[in-house]
């Protein structure tokens, strides 16, 4: 990647890293969003691309402008104090909610995949998280770094070894309709999906803006951000609708992972570390989020902040979140939409 500007590079693979967790990287997330529309799905994911660059530029170059330490100055400056002091608080729990999630979900993936004791692959992630985020936004960089890269070479894999354009062109928009949609129609999918990560990744891309500084490199990262997350969603949406179309309502969990079985088992076992790599990096992002917000709220140590954070996200971890994520989830949704139109109407308003 020496022709990308360093910096610009390391914008671009902190944006995809941040927004790309286990959903993404499982599949289950384009499946729903876009694969369960047929074809027009594909419309989705190009729309979702220029919406995640444009948006990313927004939220970076405000995040530059405002010298942002956590992601409550943004929500203020692009939502009002009234709304924006609400949509934060949210957030906060989401994240946390999230997080205690992924906990637990890290735990089984190493476990189911890799045979790896829950106890012993929840304990690691939790060291590792605590490790990366002690170094502030310089330890998420740097972890984005190295595994962004690992899920491009998975993508590319599983999509040059599994895509049939044959299976494309005689593809029955019908055998795609299923329930399994998580919105009605396409368009309505590319929105709320960028929205919903959009939301979720301002926690780091605030701070990232004011820590990299250069407004050309905010503007080039953004954009190769935004293009490659839709070049990887295209890549694992059309391996699904070659391969699964005619199953999509038996789908597995992780249709990502029975795709990489079909190239070979060594490489089911490399996606396998892929798809908890990145739930890795989403776990980290919401750590930095909810970490910086608490210190810079009431100037405690960020050390110890961060510490009991995530001895509090272990703990719930184990109790489960389901009824919470299923009441935060379509919350958080809606949420989500008012920032992302806030976001695109707000350079209008003021200077």
């Amino acid at each position: 990647m020496n022709f990308v500007p360093k910096d610009s590079w390391k914008v671009a693979v902190t944006y995809i890293g941040t927004v790309v967790g286990a959903g993404f990287a499982s599949g289950q997330e384009v499946l729903k969003f876009f694969s369960s529309h047929g074809l027009p799905g594909i419309a989705g994911v190009c729309l979702s691309a220029l919406l995640f660059s444009v948006s990313g530029i927004l939220v970076l170059g405000s995040g530059r402008a405002l010298r942002a330490v956590s992601y409550k100055e943004i929500f203020e400056y692009i939502c009002g104090r009234p709304l924006g002091f609400i949509l934060e608080k949210l957030i906060t729990l989401f994240l946390f909610a999230t997080l205690s999630v992924l906990l637990a979900g890290s735990g089984a993936v190493l476990a189911q995949q890799l045979n790896v004791p829950y106890l012993l692959g929840t304990l690691l992630t939790v060291v590792l998280t605590i490790i990366t985020v002690l170094s502030g936004i310089k330890g998420i960089i740097r972890a984005n770094s190295i595994i962004v890269p690992l899920l491009t070479v998975g993508c590319l894999i599983v999509g040059f070894s599994t895509i049939s354009i044959s299976s494309l062109i005689c593809l029955n928009v019908n055998q795609i309709a299923v329930p399994a949609s998580s919105t009605p129609h396409w368009l309505l999918s590319a929105f709320t999906y960028v929205a919903y990560n959009l939301t979720l990744s301002t926690g780091v891309l605030a701070p990232l803006g004011h820590e990299i500084g250069k407004k050309n490199a905010l503007l080039a990262g953004g954009l190769i951000g935004g293009l490659l997350l839709g070049a990887l969603a295209s890549l694992i949406n059309l391996a699904i609708l070659s391969n699964l179309a005619g199953s999509l309502a038996k789908l597995p969990e992780v249709p990502m992972l029975q795709l990489a079985a079909s190239v070979g088992r060594p490489f089911q076992l490399f996606y396998a570390i892929i798809l908890w790599a990145e739930i890795f990096t989403t776990i980290i992002g919401n750590v930095y989020g909810v970490t910086t917000r608490i210190v810079e709220g009431f100037n405690l140590s960020y050390k110890r902040t961060l510490t009991v954070i995530m001895l509090l996200a272990v703990c719930f971890s184990q109790v489960g979140f389901s009824r919470l994520v299923g009441f935060l989830y379509p919350l958080f949704g809606y949420v989500s939409l008012i920032f992302l139109v806030a976001l695109f109407t707000r350079p209008f308003k003021r200077n």
